[in-house]
């Protein structure tokens, strides 16, 4: 889904207007927000593609590499607060020095609420005349997002973590 980013987000639009603030979906984002007792506080961390291209964003792997983060969201954030990680990494286990100071929450721990045996995935594969719907990128993103933007305090990568410009070099 990120053919749909940088100079090409001016001609290919996602479809958010299809999925975005779905029902079923924010149905997800209320029964995590409500796992997490709706108090949490929420860090979105860029990595992926971005962290690797050091050509355009030199700080980012260094200013989101966990010991980074640690010294960052100890002044942004009281330890021991639930601490829910929006993030691209694929291997979550890369946050994992955090769990020491914060108890840390990620999207995949909430797999139930789109899994088989789901209202969600009942629901889905009703609409979908019984076959089955993936929980793709565009809902992962989605649901990710809105999980983020209900915490009580909300760091950015670009705004709050790293000197580097969101799209890059001398972007800002």
């Amino acid at each position: 889904y990120r053919v749909c980013e940088g100079e090409a987000e001016s001609v290919i639009q996602r479809p958010w207007q299809m999925i975005w603030k779905s029902r079923r979906l924010m149905d997800i984002v209320s029964a995590i927000a409500t796992k997490l007792n709706w108090d949490f506080d929420s860090v979105h961390v860029v990595r992926g593609e971005k962290a690797r291209n050091l050509e355009l964003w030199p700080n980012l792997a260094a200013d989101t590499a966990p010991e980074a983060l640690i010294s960052t969201l100890q002044e942004k954030v009281d330890e021991g607060r639930n601490l829910y990680i929006a993030t691209d990494e694929p291997d979550t286990s890369f946050f994992d020095p955090l769990k020491d100071k914060f108890s840390t929450h990620f999207l995949d721990e909430y797999k139930e609420l789109w899994d088989e045996n789901s209202e969600w995935y009942s629901e889905t594969m009703k609409l979908n005349s019984g076959v089955p719907v993936e929980f793709d990128g565009y809902m992962r993103a989605s649901v990710d997002t809105e999980v983020f933007l209900r915490g009580k305090k909300q760091i950015e990568t670009f705004n709050d973590l790293t000197r580097d410009c969101k799209d890059g070099v001398n972007t800002c």
